[in-house]
């Protein structure tokens, strides 16, 4: 959910101010979900668990020139881990230009098995707000606080899409580029905690690139495979039988997305 929300907002905000001028009907609302597969769970640049599947579903709908939206996320270790966690969000983004799309949000993080580092942690609430450019690099620039772990997070994005389909012979194929980098500050006595992952310090930077192979079976149904890579400067922890936080991380997905 994290990694696709700055994207999400421009297409599904474009398609919100040709709702407004038509009249907006249930026949508006949009359905998109993927079936993720990832061989670690990083997020902000923290391992947080091994092998994962990662399943989603996010509902849109036009409102006021803009789109509302809501959905889950959810993190379920197939090996090695505890991480289960379930994401809970809902936002609005409006087009305050032809360029500029402004996103509003909240998320409910749920941790059903939240032990380990931090027992006492099991949900926190977080808002963000954001701006995306409908420009080249589609760059995204996104702030989030954490009531419960009293958390700020600052990250940009960049992204770019490369059609193959005019050189292969072959339509719907496509190989799509993303970096961010991010700083994310916390309260002392916290720490950079996630998921029942606690590190020491009350602050780090971050960053992250992915690339994936793309193919479109049709206009709702589309699959990728990819390899990521982020880096950390916060330094490494022991977990169990699980080293989490690792400054450096690098690891393969596979996603099944549809639209509608």
């Amino acid at each position: 959910m994290k990694k696709f929300i700055a994207s999400l907002a421009i297409a599904t905000a474009a398609a919100g101010l040709s709702a407004q001028e038509t009249g907006s009907s249930i026949s508006d609302l949009s359905i998109t979900g993927t079936f993720d597969f990832e061989t670690q769970y990083v997020f902000r640049g923290v391992a947080l668990a091994q092998q994962s599947f990662q399943p989603s579903v996010e509902f849109g709908f036009p409102v006021l020139g803009g789109d509302l939206y809501t959905g889950v996320w959810t993190n379920q270790p197939i090996t090695n881990g505890t991480a289960n966690e379930i994401d809970f969000y809902g936002g609005f983004a409006y087009p305050v230009t032809d360029m500029f799309t402004v996103d509003v949000g909240f998320t409910y993080y749920w941790y059903p098995e939240g032990v380990g580092a931090t027992p006492g942690i099991s949900q926190t609430r977080e808002i963000y707000v954001g701006v995306s450019a409908d420009v080249i690099l589609s760059p995204a620039l996104y702030f989030y606080y954490d009531f419960d772990l009293e958390q700020t997070v600052l990250e940009g994005s960049i992204g770019y899409s490369f059609d193959l389909g005019e050189y292969i012979g072959t339509e719907g194929v496509s190989f799509d580029l993303g970096g961010y980098l991010g700083w994310l500050n916390a309260d002392a006595a916290n720490g950079s905690q996630r998921g029942g992952v606690a590190k020491a310090g009350n602050g780090y930077t971050y960053l992250g690139v992915t690339a994936d192979l793309v193919y479109a079976f049709s206009e709702n149904v589309s699959s990728s495979l990819g390899v990521r890579y982020s880096y950390n400067n916060d330094g490494t922890l022991a977990q169990g039988a699980i080293t989490t936080g690792k400054e450096n991380n690098l690891w393969f997905g596979a996603t099944l997305g549809f639209a509608y």
